[in-house]
C-alpha cells in the first residue's frame, strides 16, 4: 500500500502530550500532515504548536463537531488568534452564513429596533445557535471570551434549555405579547407548572426579557445606556453588567453633564435699605 497522504488525527483536548503522540508516530510511520479533532470543546488549540514544530508537517483540517460537515480546513491565521485568546471571528460569521437567511435576518433586525421582538424571535435565535454548534464553541469564536470557564458554559446552556422549556409553555399569544405576562401573575403561575419551574424563574424570564428587548431599542436608535444587558447576565451563568439604566453624567441622559447651579437667595435687608 502507497497512500499519498498519512494524516495523524489529534485530539486537541490532550494538550502537550499531543508532542510525545506525534513524535511516536512520526519517528514510527511518517506523517504528511495532521486533522486536528475536539476543537469546539474549550481548548484553544495549542496543540497545533507541538504537532507542527515536532513533524514538520502541515495540519490539514480540522474538527469542530461530530458531522461530516464539522470537518474544515485548517487556517493558520485563524489558529494563531484562537490561541491568543483574540477569538476566531471569521469562522464564526462563516457559520453564521450557512445558518442566517439575510431576508429573515433584515425582518428580525426591524422587530428589535421597533421593539416587537417576542418569544417566537427569542426562540428562533436560541434554535439557530443551536445549530451553529455548541454555545462554548461559539463563544469561544469571540474576542475576549475565551476566558469563560467550562462551568460558566455550562451554566450558560441550562439556562437556555430553561428558557426554551419556559417559552414552550406559553400559548401563542402570550409569546407575542410579552406585556401579557408581565401584569398576570395567573399566568404565569400556569406557564411555572407547565415547564416544571418555579414562579420566579418564570417572573425573571420575562422581566429580564423586557429590559432586554428595551435597550435593544435604544442600541439601535444610537443611544447607549450604559454596558451590557441589565438582567440577561444570569442567562450565561453570570451577573448582569452595567445595572441596567442610564449612567450618571452621561449627556442626554438625566443626571448628565453639570448639575445646575443653584440661585443664592437674598437676604432681606434690615432697617431702611439703600439711602
Amino acid at each position: 500500500v502507497k497512500p499519498d497522504e498519512v494524516l495523524l488525527v489529534v485530539d486537541a483536548m490532550t494538550g502537550q502530550e499531543a508532542a510525545n503522540l506525534t513524535r511516536t508516530f512520526h519517528d514510527q510511520i511518517g506523517i504528511t500532515g495532521a486533522i486536528l479533532t475536539k476543537l469546539d470543546g474549550d481548548t484553544r488549540g495549542g496543540a497545533a504548536l507541538s504537532v507542527r514544530q515536532i513533524s514538520g508537517q502541515p495540519i490539514k483540517f480540522v474538527g469542530v463537531g461530530e458531522k461530516v460537515e464539522a470537518l474544515q480546513p485548517f487556517y493558520p491565521d485563524r489558529m494563531a488568534s484562537r490561541i491568543l485568546g483574540m477569538g476566531d471571528v471569521l469562522t464564526l460569521v462563516e457559520k453564521a452564513q450557512e445558518e442566517v437567511d439575510l431576508a429573515e435576518a433584515e425582518k428580525m433586525q426591524e422587530k428589535i429596533l421597533s421593539a416587537k421582538f417576542d418569544f417566537t424571535d427569542f426562540l428562533k435565535q436560541t434554535r439557530l445557535l443551536k445549530n451553529m454548534g455548541s454555545l462554548g464553541g461559539i463563544m469561544k469564536m469571540l474576542p475576549g471570551m475565551g476566558k469563560l470557564s467550562s462551568e460558566q458554559l455550562e451554566q450558560g446552556e441550562v439556562q437556555l434549555k430553561r428558557a426554551e422549556a419556559m417559552i414552550n409553555s406559553m400559548t401563542l399569544e402570550e409569546r407575542r405579547d410579552p406585556d401579557l405576562l408581565s401584569g398576570s401573575p395567573s399566568r404565569r403561575r400556569r406557564i411555572a407548572k407547565g415547564s416544571g419551574y418555579g414562579l420566579d424563574d418564570v417572573s425573571k424570564l420575562v422581566s429580564d426579557f423586557q429590559k432586554m428587548r428595551s435597550l435593544m431599542q435604544q442600541m439601535g436608535q444610537g443611544q447607549f445606556p450604559g454596558m451590557g444587558m441589565p438582567g440577561m447576565g444570569g442567562m450565561f451563568g453570570e451577573p448582569a453588567m452595567g445595572g441596567g439604566g442610564p449612567k450618571p453624567g452621561w449627556r442626554g441622559y438625566p443626571g448628565g453633564g453639570a448639575p445646575p447651579k443653584k440661585k443664592k437667595k437674598e437676604k432681606k435687608k434690615k432697617g431702611f435699605g439703600s439711602l
